[in-house]
């Protein structure tokens, strides 16, 4: 027996006590502590763990994540103060409790002459676990064959009847899911151009007319069959057991019982409705539905999804409030918790939006739908993202793209804040370049799939992603939000539609276009219950009219860029990274202005706060405007000191590095400097503007620091080109 804190191990039998009680844990768990145990203090890289415990399987890596989450939950253990586990970045974990042997289990070792060390034990106890228990949730979901269920083709003729779709679709998951790896239906635009050995089996269903019935037509891997529907009722379960029957598909339509069917057609008729136009035609087929069957829970569920998704809080949080989840399935569990942790987080309530995503995880794990479990995932990772916990956001994101690939990057990072420099986006370490490539080609199928079929919401959603994606030329980004913005503007869904014009103006300012900026920013109509909404738009405005005032020299501008920055900061809710943002927007001010003192130290509590919470791509903009500083109080030596000679990207930073080092006549850092910087993409204004300083720079009768752009120009940090 083992013991660490308030716990026993029983190193055999693989159980964990607290006391006298038993804690339920999966044997995967309960082998990843044996392992622990048996490795106390040595670091431990992720991909010894995985060898060691998950040997093979597409979503090991997702699967190790949760597991340590759910150890970690088990000990009452905490990633940002941990107790036991340890998390060491780029590195892995460690084990840093200590472990005692309880004399009993040593006196039992010697008396069957076993010799052999703890960590040996400990790992034959693991590799015994595989053959006495069941396996858990992620390795059942990868033995299970993929399956992927295409929307229905309407060709009746009657646009009206495309709600039975959504019917149908419903009733062949739910008889499916317990023998088939069921893909998500917006994961079809990338599956459907992967080769054909790739792709999963395909279920494409196709309703017809005949005479005064219908013709429901299946095909599945070769094989069509055709199913006579008499009318579109709602005895689905039937027709769905046809179906299945009829292709020779494995389900559970055996263990079916006659039960009193339930007409759910507004419900279905409100799903069909809020995908392909948006919750405004939707919320009036759920109440419709309500009014049938009142206890109807998932018309619950999206009715208060769609109160505050038109703004209406109050409502949402009554609609929330009076669900109750006592006989519901896991998979509507999850997505109760899913939908309040949406909103929660759109109120700022980051705390209860965590543990809803946590909740909603444990659900969707249970009833194994791999686009729950990957929505928990990128919730926790929006939910880190915006609380500034970067090792927790990685794993997040790290399992969502286990689960679904690069649309978990194609559609996640662009729900993201904006930054105040120019993308790729700032955070806690540099972008994947490849998983921008990756996404880009993600929404350009997306968006063709989704016009074919006419999902425009679904459209909307791709469009806005795609716009986003820094790698998209300017112009197609643009053409792709203007897009966007077009469907959204009429479908009632109002957050979205702020998130929208919220971008757009962060676009523009990106682009100098400051009044442009404006004109979309203006527009936005929010609830104030949205903190973080309103806070990402006040920080924005005050930014466009600060690009109005410097390009354009225009003091009342900046004065009201000035001010309404300050009074940001005394607003009751501001964010960490906010409040740095602002202060350096002001030392940009400062600096345009003549206010060095000022302007220094706004900076350095600026990069103090880069610093500490590791945002080391958006730190150097920071740090930049720190070198122009000394430049200006003439002091090269400082801002040498303060380059970086490990960033090859940062256009201002070489190139105030290559005039601080020709102020001390080092010119071998001067064109060591210059040269790196001429590498770069739009640098030719900056080497013209070395080529005069050079000319100049043993003069005395003019200021030849004014040669040299300031750092609130980021037009020479822009990495968006027009083309």
């Amino acid at each position: 027996m083992l013991l660490f804190g308030p716990f026993r191990f029983d190193a055999e039998r693989l159980v964990l006590y607290t006391g006298q009680s038993q804690q339920l844990l999966r044997p995967k768990v309960l082998q990843l502590l044996a392992y622990f145990l048996a490795n106390p203090n040595q670091v431990i890289k992720r991909e010894t763990l995985l060898s060691a415990l998950w040997q093979h399987g597409e979503y090991r890596e997702a699967a190790l994540t949760q597991s340590i989450n759910e150890l970690r939950q088990a000990l009452g253990d905490n990633a940002q103060s941990p107790i036991y586990i340890r998390t060491l970045p780029q590195q892995g974990y460690q084990w840093i409790c200590e472990v005692h042997v309880a004399k009993c289990a040593k006196k039992r070792a010697k008396q069957i002459g076993v010799a052999v060390s703890l960590a040996t034990v400990l790992l034959f106890a693991v590799d015994k676990m595989h053959a006495i228990w069941p396996l858990s949730s992620s390795e059942q979901i990868q033995q299970k064959p993929a399956l992927l269920i295409l929307p229905l083709q309407n060709e009746t003729g009657v646009e009206a009847n495309a709600w039975w779709g959504y019917a149908i679709e419903s009733e062949l998951k739910a008889q499916l899911q317990n023998h088939y790896q069921l893909k998500p239906k917006n994961q079809a635009p990338e599956l459907l151009k992967l080769p054909t050995e790739k792709q999963p089996h395909t279920l494409a269903l196709t309703l017809k007319p005949r005479q005064q019935r219908f013709i429901l037509q299946a095909s599945l891997d070769g094989r069509t069959k055709d199913v006579i529907v008499e009318q579109l009722g709602h005895n689905f379960s039937d027709i769905a057991t046809r179906v299945l029957l009829a292709l020779e598909v494995t389900s559970d339509h055996e263990n079916n019982t006659a039960v009193p069917v339930k007409d759910f057609s507004d419900y279905y008729r409100g799903l069909q409705a809020l995908n392909e136009y948006g919750p405004e035609l939707a919320k009036s087929y759920f109440e419709a539905a309500l009014v049938r069957v009142p206890e109807h829970l998932p018309s619950q569920l999206e009715l208060a999804q769609v109160a505050w998704q038109q703004g209406d809080v109050t409502q949402a949080k009554a609609h929330f409030d009076k669900i109750t989840l006592n006989d519901a399935s896991n998979g509507l569990q999850a997505r109760y918790h899913l939908y309040k942790g949406t909103f929660e987080k759109a109120l700022g309530e980051f705390e209860a939006a965590l543990n809803s995503a946590d909740l909603g995880l444990r659900a969707a794990q249970q009833s194994q739908q791999i686009e729950l479990i990957a929505n928990a995932y990128q919730l926790q990772a929006d939910i880190y993202w915006h609380t500034l916990q970067w090792q927790d956001y990685t794993l997040a994101m790290n399992a969502a793209y286990a689960l679904i690939g690069s649309r978990s990057f194609a559609y996640s990072e662009a729900q993201r804040s904006f930054y105040l420099a120019n993308p790729p986006a700032a955070g806690p370490q540099e972008k994947n370049h490849l998983n921008l490539v990756k996404s880009k080609k993600v929404l350009s199928q997306a968006i063709d799939y989704y016009r074919q079929i006419s999902a425009n919401l679904e459209l909307a959603t791709s469009l806005f992603a795609y716009g986003q994606n820094y790698l998209v030329p300017v112009n197609e980004g643009e053409q792709s939000l203007l897009e966007a913005l077009d469907i959204v503007a009429d479908s009632g869904n109002e957050y979205f539609k702020v998130q929208v014009l919220t971008y757009l103006g962060f676009y523009y300012i990106q682009l100098h276009q400051g009044e442009k900026a404006l004109s979309y920013l203006d527009q936005v109509q929010i609830h104030e219950s949205f903190l973080p909404a309103i806070e990402q738009l006040r920080l924005l405005k005050a930014m466009a009219w600060m690009d109005i005032g410097l390009a354009k020299n225009d003091q009342n501008a900046l004065d009201n860029a000035k001010r309404q920055y300050h009074d940001l900061l005394e607003t009751d809710y501001i964010s960490p990274l906010t409040r740095a943002n602002t202060q350096l927007m002001l030392a940009w001010i400062g600096l345009k202005q003549g206010e060095l003192e000022t302007a220094q130290t706004l900076t350095e509590q600026a990069l103090m706060a880069y610093q500490r919470f590791e945002l080391s791509d958006v730190a150097i903009y920071a740090e930049y405007t720190k070198m122009y500083i000394h430049l200006k109080q003439g002091q090269p030596e400082l801002a040498l000191a303060l380059a970086d000679s490990n960033n090859t990207e940062a256009h201002l930073m070489l190139f105030y590095t290559s005039a601080a080092a020709q102020m001390i006549n080092n010119d071998v850092l001067a064109a060591h400097t210059k040269a790196k910087l001429s590498a770069l993409r739009n640098s030719d204004g900056l080497l013209q503007q070395l080529d005069e300083f050079t000319r100049v720079i043993g003069h005395t009768d003019k200021n030849i620091l004014d040669l040299l752009d300031a750092p609130y120009s980021v037009y020479c940090q822009s990495k968006w080109i027009l083309e």
